[in-house]
């Protein structure tokens, strides 16, 4: 017998994305992770959620299987109303935090969206839970890698 985790997350796109595709590489894993959860536990904040739409309606990304952004609305509210799920909005610490993530030295625009996810989950106070090792850069992250 499993016991759930109360554990608290905010939880990354590419992992949401794995969950919604039952085509992707990490689904299994992804969902294997997901079922451990307990009630609130995942916590989707708005930047994901228009990442997710972003990313189910590239083709590139999702074929023929692409979806239209109301589409991809639809699905993520239909994901929404699973107990573990719990819609984040930003906290008020994040102001403090994010200026103090952009002291890496590597240039790139995803600095940019990853520094606030980041802070987004260092000012809530819960794990980010993520596939992406390059969250490991930021100092103070309680961060979580899903391996594949």
């Amino acid at each position: 017998m499993s016991t759930l985790s109360n554990k608290l997350y905010v939880v990354d796109t590419n992992v949401w994305l794995a969950l919604l595709s039952t085509t992707h590489n990490s689904h299994n894993s992804s969902m294997a992770w997901f079922e451990t959860l307990g009630t609130g536990c995942a916590g989707m904040c708005r930047p994901v959620q228009l990442a997710l739409i972003r990313l189910l309606g590239n083709r590139t990304v999702m074929g023929a299987v692409a979806l239209s952004a109301s589409q991809a609305w639809q699905h993520i509210q239909l994901l929404m109303e699973d107990e573990r799920i719990e819609f984040l909005r930003e906290p008020d610490r994040v102001d403090d935090v994010l200026p103090t993530l952009f002291r890496y030295p590597i240039p790139t625009p995803q600095l940019i969206s990853d520094a606030h996810l980041a802070a987004f989950a260092m000012a809530c106070g819960r794990c980010f839970v993520t596939r992406d090792r390059g969250f490991q850069q930021f100092r103070g992250l309680d961060v979580e890698i899903l391996g594949d």
